[in-house]
């Protein structure tokens, strides 16, 4: 049993006319134009691989639009072994592919996509090109405008739990060299310092309270890192923060130098089994519905 991170990024869809005038579109229009099509008609040739709709459709009990996009890929197929065989191409017939799934939720209220990310399929800009090959206008040019949060810095620095935090340095080295250690205020100095004396390049930090429910990070002195990586952001490659604004609230982590919105969910994954479309829904209508985690206020307060 192993367990999958999956990323979900949030977009709203608009529309260029051949006039350049831009408007918000509503993708549930393209969604019944493509679903009325055989899944034939519906792949797509797509960077010398095929994509296709599998399906899209209303989900009653979530009262949200749900989509399934797959990459059919015909290339770089796996082999396949047992434990006292050697190891044999996993072979496909002529009309078989490997299927690269991605999920999303479509909310109609404000034209959001919640877009699951997934490197061996398509991307938002997939997504996008996919999308205007099947749209009935071909003068009009569907798009999806990635939403920004506010200032990651000024997000961080509003939550009164931090839970974990996790940081990337670019080069320590360089960092010593140029005195910028000196600078720092936070306890960062002397760790980075310290690494420092090791005579590598790049290092890790993950700063934890692990499982325990009743501990959290030390607020002030979070908050100087924050002050430090902000003035600094060249000593640092990653930096993410688990947070809580109360302690019944879920657990969001900001990405201080991403600037799309987005969020996060961890599955659990059987053995040969894999991460199927109808487990993601639910994940994202856990996370996006007004009723559980309520991310869809947050993300239309983005919009304003």
């Amino acid at each position: 049993m192993s367990y999958r991170r999956v990323k979900f990024e949030y977009y709203q869809v608009w529309i260029k006319n051949k006039f350049g005038k831009e408007s918000l579109f509503d993708l549930k229009q393209w969604m019944s134009h493509v679903s009325s099509m055989s899944l034939e008609k519906r792949a797509k040739d797509y960077r010398s691989e095929r994509a296709r709709l599998e399906e899209a459709y209303l989900d009653t009990d979530f009262n949200f639009h749900f989509l399934h996009f797959v990459r059919l890929r015909a290339t770089n197929i796996p082999s396949k072994a047992k434990l006292d065989t050697n190891v044999e191409p996993f072979e496909l017939e002529d009309d078989e592919f490997l299927g690269e799934e991605v999920s999303a939720l479509y909310d109609q209220s404000n034209h959001v996509l919640m877009l699951q990310r997934n490197k061996f399929s398509l991307g938002p800009s997939g997504i996008e090109d996919y999308i205007n090959l099947l749209w009935i206008d071909q003068d009009e040019r569907v798009y999806l405008r990635p939403i920004a949060v506010p200032n990651s810095f000024t997000l961080a620095r509003k939550p009164a739990i931090y839970r974990r935090l996790n940081l990337r340095l670019a080069n320590v080295h360089k960092a010593l060299d140029q005195g910028i250690i000196a600078s720092l205020k936070s306890p960062l100095a002397k760790i980075v310092d310290s690494f420092g004396k090791y005579n590598g390049i790049n290092a890790q930090i993950t700063i934890t309270v692990g499982q325990l429910k009743d501990l959290n990070l030390d607020e002030e002195t979070v908050s100087a890192t924050i002050d430090d990586i902000e003035q600094h952001q060249s000593l640092f490659t990653k930096a993410e923060l688990a947070v809580k604004d109360h302690d019944d609230a879920p657990v969001e982590v900001i990405d201080l130098f991403d600037s799309k919105a987005h969020d996060y969910a961890t599955f659990r994954l059987e053995t040969r089994g894999s991460l199927n479309h109808y487990s993601l829904a639910e994940a994202m209508w856990q996370i996006y519905h007004p009723e559980n985690n309520n991310r869809q206020s947050e993300i239309t307060g983005y919009l304003s």
